[in-house]
């Protein structure tokens, strides 16, 4: 197990399809605000890209035909071109009361599919998109003021 604080165990494999009629009811009126919150998020993220593109990061893609709901704005951290690790930035910008996760560890290094024989190394791709993500907050209620700090500690950590 790892020592970070993004870390979880899927022990077992379940399913929960059961949505109760609050939820549905919650999830019903916040239809009426999708547009508003997605187009906010839409800012957010243009505003992280503007801010973080020159840095040794890969940012988020979108194809110029698309419009993403930007769940997450996750941030990739280029190994060679940094000089701290994954962990390290990470841990950096929890200290300064950033909340920035990680989504998500790769599921076949989970133990219920290591039971199953999956191994580490079975697939690179996602074992090394996992040791580059972080994903910085986002959130339609963000404000100015916090995304800047959050702009101004990234820029900081990263380029230390």
């Amino acid at each position: 197990p790892s020592a970070a604080s993004w870390y979880y165990e899927q022990l077992d494999l379940g399913f929960n399809y059961r949505l109760t009629d609050l939820q549905a009811a919650l999830g019903i009126s916040q239809m009426t605000r999708l547009d508003q919150y997605v187009g906010r998020r839409n800012e957010i993220a243009a505003t992280y890209n503007a801010a973080l593109g020159n840095l040794p990061l890969t940012l988020p893609w979108q194809h110029p035909d698309c419009y993403s709901a930007y769940h997450l704005y996750v941030i990739r951290v280029l190994g060679q071109d940094v000089r701290q690790s994954h962990l390290t930035i990470f841990k950096q910008l929890r200290a300064r009361g950033i909340s920035v996760n990680l989504h998500y560890i790769p599921v076949h290094l989970q133990p219920f599919y290591a039971e199953l024989g999956f191994e580490p190394g079975s697939y690179p791709n996602a074992e090394a998109y996992y040791g580059e993500a972080i994903s910085l907050p986002m959130f339609p209620t963000l404000t100015v003021d916090n995304q800047r700090f959050v702009i101004d500690a990234v820029t900081e950590v990263i380029t230390e």
